[in-house]
Protein backbone atom coordinates (compact mmCIF):
# COMPACT_ATOMS: atom_id res chain seq x y z
CA UNK A 1 0.00 0.00 0.00
CA UNK A 2 1.49 3.17 -0.86
CA UNK A 3 2.09 6.05 2.00
CA UNK A 4 -1.00 8.25 0.43
CA UNK A 5 -3.21 5.00 1.39
CA UNK A 6 -1.91 4.84 4.76
CA UNK A 7 -2.25 8.16 5.58
CA UNK A 8 -5.34 9.09 4.41
CA UNK A 9 -6.22 5.92 7.07
CA UNK A 10 -4.65 6.90 9.64
CA UNK A 11 -3.07 3.30 10.01
CA UNK A 12 -1.39 2.35 13.62
CA UNK A 13 0.08 -0.64 13.58
CA UNK A 14 1.96 -2.93 16.24
CA UNK A 15 3.72 -6.03 15.76
CA UNK A 16 4.58 -8.09 19.06
CA UNK A 17 5.96 -11.75 19.17
CA UNK A 18 5.78 -14.28 22.32
CA UNK A 19 8.30 -16.69 22.17
CA UNK A 20 5.47 -19.66 23.42
CA UNK A 21 5.86 -23.37 21.86
CA UNK A 22 3.66 -23.23 19.05
CA UNK A 23 4.85 -26.68 17.13
CA UNK A 24 1.97 -28.26 14.62
CA UNK A 25 1.76 -32.32 15.68
CA UNK A 26 -0.23 -35.28 14.13
CA UNK A 27 -3.48 -36.98 14.87
CA UNK A 28 -2.55 -40.40 16.69
CA UNK A 29 -4.63 -43.35 15.94
CA UNK A 30 -6.63 -45.29 18.59
CA UNK A 31 -4.71 -48.83 19.33
CA UNK A 32 -2.80 -48.72 15.96
CA UNK A 33 -1.14 -52.21 16.29
CA UNK A 34 -4.21 -54.12 17.67
CA UNK A 35 -3.09 -55.09 21.06
CA UNK A 36 -5.77 -53.83 22.34
CA UNK A 37 -8.87 -55.78 20.43
CA UNK A 38 -11.14 -53.81 18.37
CA UNK A 39 -10.49 -50.48 20.86
CA UNK A 40 -10.83 -47.80 18.04
CA UNK A 41 -11.52 -50.08 15.44
CA UNK A 42 -15.32 -51.49 16.07
CA UNK A 43 -17.22 -48.92 13.69
CA UNK A 44 -16.32 -51.82 10.72
CA UNK A 45 -16.07 -55.67 10.63
CA UNK A 46 -13.17 -56.86 12.06
CA UNK A 47 -10.86 -59.80 12.35
CA UNK A 48 -7.83 -59.69 14.48
CA UNK A 49 -5.73 -62.43 15.06
CA UNK A 50 -2.17 -63.18 16.22
CA UNK A 51 0.56 -63.06 13.21
CA UNK A 52 1.27 -67.04 13.25
CA UNK A 53 -2.79 -67.43 12.52
CA UNK A 54 -2.04 -65.79 9.65
CA UNK A 55 1.29 -67.72 8.36
CA UNK A 56 3.28 -65.16 10.25
CA UNK A 57 5.49 -65.72 13.42
CA UNK A 58 4.99 -64.53 17.34
CA UNK A 59 1.55 -63.29 19.23
CA UNK A 60 1.81 -60.13 17.64
CA UNK A 61 -1.87 -58.97 16.62
CA UNK A 62 -2.44 -57.85 13.08
CA UNK A 63 -5.95 -57.36 11.43
CA UNK A 64 -7.29 -59.00 8.70
CA UNK A 65 -9.11 -57.44 5.42
CA UNK A 66 -10.68 -59.98 2.73
CA UNK A 67 -14.21 -60.91 1.77
CA UNK A 68 -14.66 -63.32 4.25
CA UNK A 69 -17.01 -66.51 3.62
CA UNK A 70 -19.77 -65.21 1.53
CA UNK A 71 -18.48 -64.28 -1.82
CA UNK A 72 -21.77 -63.41 -3.09
CA UNK A 73 -22.02 -60.74 -0.70
CA UNK A 74 -19.88 -57.63 0.60
CA UNK A 75 -21.82 -58.17 4.29
CA UNK A 76 -19.75 -59.81 5.89
CA UNK A 77 -16.47 -58.54 4.49
CA UNK A 78 -13.61 -57.82 7.10
CA UNK A 79 -12.73 -54.43 6.72
CA UNK A 80 -10.85 -51.70 8.90
CA UNK A 81 -12.04 -47.96 9.38
CA UNK A 82 -11.26 -45.08 12.61
CA UNK A 83 -12.54 -41.76 12.01
CA UNK A 84 -9.74 -38.98 13.09
CA UNK A 85 -10.41 -35.83 14.41
CA UNK A 86 -8.16 -32.41 15.25
CA UNK A 87 -7.01 -32.18 11.50
CA UNK A 88 -5.76 -28.53 10.07
CA UNK A 89 -7.79 -27.98 6.95
CA UNK A 90 -5.24 -27.60 3.82
CA UNK A 91 -2.39 -29.28 5.81
CA UNK A 92 -0.88 -32.41 4.09
CA UNK A 93 -0.79 -35.17 6.38
CA UNK A 94 1.36 -38.54 5.89
CA UNK A 95 -0.93 -41.84 6.51
CA UNK A 96 1.57 -44.75 7.21
CA UNK A 97 1.00 -48.69 8.00
CA UNK A 98 2.38 -51.99 7.64
CA UNK A 99 0.82 -54.47 5.23
CA UNK A 100 1.24 -58.14 3.94
CA UNK A 101 -0.43 -60.87 2.09
CA UNK A 102 -1.74 -63.75 3.86
CA UNK A 103 0.31 -66.98 3.45
CA UNK A 104 -2.02 -69.59 4.84
CA UNK A 105 -4.89 -71.06 3.29
CA UNK A 106 -6.01 -70.77 -0.67
CA UNK A 107 -5.30 -66.45 -0.68
CA UNK A 108 -4.71 -65.42 -4.12
CA UNK A 109 -0.94 -65.06 -5.31
CA UNK A 110 -1.82 -61.15 -5.53
CA UNK A 111 -4.70 -59.44 -3.18
CA UNK A 112 -5.21 -55.92 -3.48
CA UNK A 113 -7.28 -53.37 -1.12
CA UNK A 114 -8.61 -50.10 -1.81
CA UNK A 115 -7.80 -47.32 1.26
CA UNK A 116 -9.75 -44.35 1.00
CA UNK A 117 -9.93 -41.23 3.43
CA UNK A 118 -13.25 -39.36 2.97
CA UNK A 119 -12.87 -37.59 -0.18
CA UNK A 120 -9.57 -36.37 0.07
CA UNK A 121 -7.65 -39.84 -0.82
CA UNK A 122 -8.69 -42.92 -2.83
CA UNK A 123 -6.17 -45.50 -3.88
CA UNK A 124 -5.42 -49.37 -4.20
CA UNK A 125 -3.00 -51.08 -2.13
CA UNK A 126 -1.36 -54.43 -3.23
CA UNK A 127 0.57 -57.22 -1.65
CA UNK A 128 1.96 -60.78 -3.21
CA UNK A 129 4.64 -63.53 -2.21
CA UNK A 130 5.62 -64.44 1.17
CA UNK A 131 5.18 -62.70 4.49
CA UNK A 132 7.13 -59.76 3.83
CA UNK A 133 5.25 -56.45 6.07
CA UNK A 134 6.32 -53.69 3.95
CA UNK A 135 5.54 -49.92 5.20
CA UNK A 136 3.15 -48.11 2.92
CA UNK A 137 3.07 -44.77 2.80
CA UNK A 138 0.40 -42.36 1.63
CA UNK A 139 -0.27 -38.51 1.62
CA UNK A 140 -3.88 -36.68 1.52
CA UNK A 141 -4.54 -32.79 2.00
CA UNK A 142 -7.01 -32.45 5.06
CA UNK A 143 -10.41 -30.62 3.89
CA UNK A 144 -11.85 -31.06 7.27
CA UNK A 145 -11.52 -31.06 10.40
CA UNK A 146 -12.25 -34.89 10.91
CA UNK A 147 -11.61 -37.52 8.32
CA UNK A 148 -12.71 -41.11 8.19
CA UNK A 149 -10.20 -43.69 7.22
CA UNK A 150 -11.27 -47.19 5.50
CA UNK A 151 -10.07 -50.04 4.38
CA UNK A 152 -11.89 -52.22 1.93
CA UNK A 153 -11.12 -55.69 0.30
CA UNK A 154 -11.05 -56.07 -3.75
CA UNK A 155 -11.64 -59.91 -3.79
CA UNK A 156 -14.28 -61.85 -1.92
CA UNK A 157 -12.51 -64.66 -0.89
CA UNK A 158 -12.45 -64.99 2.81
CA UNK A 159 -8.09 -64.74 2.77
CA UNK A 160 -6.21 -61.47 2.11
CA UNK A 161 -4.44 -59.14 3.36
CA UNK A 162 -2.87 -58.23 6.42
CA UNK A 163 -2.14 -54.95 8.93
CA UNK A 164 -0.38 -53.68 11.68
CA UNK A 165 1.01 -50.39 13.17
CA UNK A 166 -1.23 -47.74 11.75
CA UNK A 167 0.52 -43.49 12.23
CA UNK A 168 -0.36 -40.40 11.14
CA UNK A 169 1.33 -37.33 11.09
CA UNK A 170 1.80 -34.05 9.81
CA UNK A 171 3.82 -34.25 6.21
CA UNK A 172 3.64 -30.63 5.32
CA UNK A 173 1.42 -27.97 7.78
CA UNK A 174 0.11 -25.26 6.63
CA UNK A 175 2.38 -22.14 5.38
CA UNK A 176 0.83 -20.21 8.57
CA UNK A 177 -1.05 -21.64 11.33
CA UNK A 178 -3.78 -19.42 12.04
CA UNK A 179 -4.69 -19.66 15.70
CA UNK A 180 -7.40 -16.70 16.00
CA UNK A 181 -8.35 -13.19 14.78
CA UNK A 182 -10.36 -11.00 16.43
CA UNK A 183 -11.50 -7.53 15.97
CA UNK A 184 -13.55 -5.26 18.80
CA UNK A 185 -13.53 -1.51 19.39
CA UNK A 186 -12.07 0.84 21.58
CA UNK A 187 -13.05 4.04 22.32
CA UNK A 188 -13.12 5.51 18.16
CA UNK A 189 -11.17 2.90 16.47
CA UNK A 190 -10.97 -0.65 15.83
CA UNK A 191 -8.18 -2.77 17.25
CA UNK A 192 -7.12 -6.45 15.07
CA UNK A 193 -5.39 -9.01 16.90
CA UNK A 194 -4.39 -12.32 15.29
CA UNK A 195 -1.57 -14.90 16.45
CA UNK A 196 0.05 -17.57 14.25
CA UNK A 197 1.31 -20.92 15.63
CA UNK A 198 3.73 -21.58 13.09
CA UNK A 199 4.71 -19.90 9.78
CA UNK A 200 6.45 -20.91 6.59
CA UNK A 201 7.78 -18.70 4.14
CA UNK A 202 5.15 -16.08 5.17
CA UNK A 203 5.59 -12.70 3.34
CA UNK A 204 3.00 -11.20 5.80
CA UNK A 205 -0.60 -10.05 5.94
CA UNK A 206 -2.67 -7.84 4.12
CA UNK A 207 -5.25 -6.17 6.61
CA UNK A 208 -8.68 -5.36 4.49
CA UNK A 209 -11.78 -3.91 5.44
CA UNK A 210 -15.26 -3.86 3.34
CA UNK A 211 -18.62 -2.56 3.82
CA UNK A 212 -20.23 -5.21 2.01
CA UNK A 213 -18.47 -8.04 1.92
CA UNK A 214 -18.04 -8.00 -2.09
CA UNK A 215 -15.62 -4.84 -2.34
CA UNK A 216 -12.74 -4.89 -0.44
CA UNK A 217 -9.81 -2.51 0.21
CA UNK A 218 -6.24 -3.03 2.11
CA UNK A 219 -5.82 -0.87 4.62
CA UNK A 220 -2.04 -2.17 5.84
CA UNK A 221 0.20 -4.97 4.93
CA UNK A 222 1.51 -6.36 7.99
CA UNK A 223 5.38 -8.41 7.51
CA UNK A 224 4.91 -11.85 8.54
CA UNK A 225 7.96 -13.81 10.31
CA UNK A 226 9.05 -15.85 7.62
CA UNK A 227 9.25 -19.03 9.14
CA UNK A 228 8.77 -19.54 12.68
CA UNK A 229 7.56 -22.79 15.00
CA UNK A 230 7.30 -20.37 17.87
CA UNK A 231 3.64 -18.16 18.37
CA UNK A 232 3.70 -14.53 17.38
CA UNK A 233 1.28 -12.18 18.17
CA UNK A 234 -0.29 -9.06 15.38
CA UNK A 235 -2.17 -6.42 16.38
CA UNK A 236 -3.25 -3.22 13.92
CA UNK A 237 -5.77 -0.48 15.01
CA UNK A 238 -7.63 1.30 12.25
CA UNK A 239 -7.66 4.70 13.43
CA UNK A 240 -10.11 6.14 10.93
CA UNK A 241 -13.00 3.18 10.49
CA UNK A 242 -16.82 3.64 9.06
CA UNK A 243 -19.45 4.70 10.69
CA UNK A 244 -21.96 1.83 10.56
CA UNK A 245 -21.81 -2.10 9.90
CA UNK A 246 -18.02 -2.80 8.09
CA UNK A 247 -15.94 -6.24 8.37
CA UNK A 248 -12.40 -6.47 8.40
CA UNK A 249 -10.09 -9.69 7.64
CA UNK A 250 -6.79 -10.60 6.64
CA UNK A 251 -4.85 -12.23 3.74
CA UNK A 252 -2.35 -14.25 4.73
CA UNK A 253 0.45 -13.77 1.45
CA UNK A 254 3.26 -16.39 0.89
CA UNK A 255 6.45 -15.61 -0.71
CA UNK A 256 5.77 -17.22 -3.60
CA UNK A 257 2.40 -14.75 -3.72
CA UNK A 258 -0.15 -17.05 -2.88
CA UNK A 259 -2.82 -16.19 -0.62
CA UNK A 260 -5.23 -17.55 1.81
CA UNK A 261 -7.93 -15.55 3.34
CA UNK A 262 -9.06 -15.56 7.14
CA UNK A 263 -12.60 -15.35 8.11
CA UNK A 264 -14.41 -12.33 8.03
CA UNK A 265 -15.03 -10.15 11.35
CA UNK A 266 -17.75 -8.15 11.75
CA UNK A 267 -17.86 -4.52 13.21
CA UNK A 268 -20.96 -1.96 13.96
CA UNK A 269 -19.80 1.52 15.11
CA UNK A 270 -22.55 4.04 16.05
CA UNK A 271 -22.67 7.56 15.17
CA UNK A 272 -19.79 9.28 16.05
CA UNK A 273 -20.71 13.08 17.63
CA UNK A 274 -17.96 14.00 20.11
CA UNK A 275 -15.41 15.12 17.13
CA UNK A 276 -14.47 16.46 13.61
CA UNK A 277 -11.74 14.40 11.80
CA UNK A 278 -11.00 15.17 8.32
CA UNK A 279 -8.27 12.64 5.94
CA UNK A 280 -6.14 13.25 4.04
CA UNK A 281 -4.26 16.51 4.83
CA UNK A 282 -3.06 17.73 3.24
CA UNK A 283 -5.19 17.02 0.01
CA UNK A 284 -5.20 17.83 -3.44
CA UNK A 285 -8.75 16.30 -4.61
CA UNK A 286 -10.88 14.69 -1.98
CA UNK A 287 -11.41 15.38 1.63
CA UNK A 288 -13.01 12.63 4.09
CA UNK A 289 -15.21 14.27 7.04
CA UNK A 290 -16.16 12.01 10.05
CA UNK A 291 -19.47 13.32 11.23
CA UNK A 292 -23.11 12.25 11.77
CA UNK A 293 -24.37 15.39 10.18
CA UNK A 294 -23.08 15.51 6.26
CA UNK A 295 -25.37 18.61 5.70
CA UNK A 296 -23.86 21.08 8.92
CA UNK A 297 -20.12 20.55 7.30
CA UNK A 298 -18.65 23.79 5.65
CA UNK A 299 -15.38 24.57 3.54
CA UNK A 300 -14.09 28.05 4.77
CA UNK A 301 -11.01 29.73 3.50
CA UNK A 302 -8.13 31.92 5.36
CA UNK A 303 -10.43 35.10 5.50
CA UNK A 304 -13.39 32.81 7.01
CA UNK A 305 -15.70 33.26 3.48
CA UNK A 306 -17.75 29.99 2.67
CA UNK A 307 -16.49 28.02 -0.42
CA UNK A 308 -18.27 26.30 -2.54
CA UNK A 309 -17.73 22.30 -2.42
CA UNK A 310 -19.41 19.82 -4.10
CA UNK A 311 -20.46 17.11 -1.27
CA UNK A 312 -21.38 13.23 -1.35
CA UNK A 313 -22.59 11.21 1.49
CA UNK A 314 -20.46 7.92 2.28
CA UNK A 315 -20.38 6.02 5.28
CA UNK A 316 -19.36 7.91 8.88
CA UNK A 317 -19.58 11.53 7.15
CA UNK A 318 -18.91 13.35 3.92
CA UNK A 319 -16.47 13.08 1.23
CA UNK A 320 -15.61 16.47 0.16
CA UNK A 321 -14.35 17.73 -3.61
CA UNK A 322 -11.80 20.81 -3.50
CA UNK A 323 -9.64 19.68 -6.69
CA UNK A 324 -10.90 23.46 -7.80
CA UNK A 325 -9.68 25.43 -4.73
CA UNK A 326 -6.59 27.46 -5.38
CA UNK A 327 -3.62 25.82 -3.24
CA UNK A 328 -3.78 27.20 0.41
CA UNK A 329 -5.23 26.64 4.16
CA UNK A 330 -8.48 26.09 4.79
CA UNK A 331 -10.93 24.98 7.35
CA UNK A 332 -14.07 22.70 7.75
CA UNK A 333 -16.39 23.38 10.15
CA UNK A 334 -19.51 21.21 11.49
CA UNK A 335 -22.08 22.36 13.57
CA UNK A 336 -22.76 18.72 14.69
CA UNK A 337 -19.47 18.23 16.23
CA UNK A 338 -17.98 19.15 19.69
CA UNK A 339 -14.88 19.96 17.98
CA UNK A 340 -16.85 22.52 15.32
CA UNK A 341 -13.85 22.75 12.77
CA UNK A 342 -10.21 21.53 11.42
CA UNK A 343 -7.45 22.85 9.53
CA UNK A 344 -6.72 21.64 6.05
CA UNK A 345 -3.62 22.35 3.41
CA UNK A 346 -4.91 22.01 -0.67
CA UNK A 347 -1.63 21.45 -2.24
Amino acid sequence: MDQTLKGSLGLSLLLAAVSISGMCVGQSFVNPGFESGSTGWSGCPLEINSASVYGGTGSNQVAEVDGHINAASTADDRMLCQTLTGFTVGAIYLLEFDATRRQSGGTPASVSVTVQVDDVLYTEVTRTGGWNMVREQLTFTAQSTSHTLSITPNFTVSLGMLFDDFDISVASPLPVQMLHFDARTEDDHVRLDWATGSEQNNAGFSVERSTDLDQWEQIAFVQGAGNSQHTINYQAVDDRPIQGSSYYRLQQIDEDGSAEITAVQAIHLGLYGTALSIWPNPTTSLLHVRTNDPGSVQVLNALGQRMTAKQRQEQGGVELRVAHLPPGQYVVRSSAAAERSVHFIKE
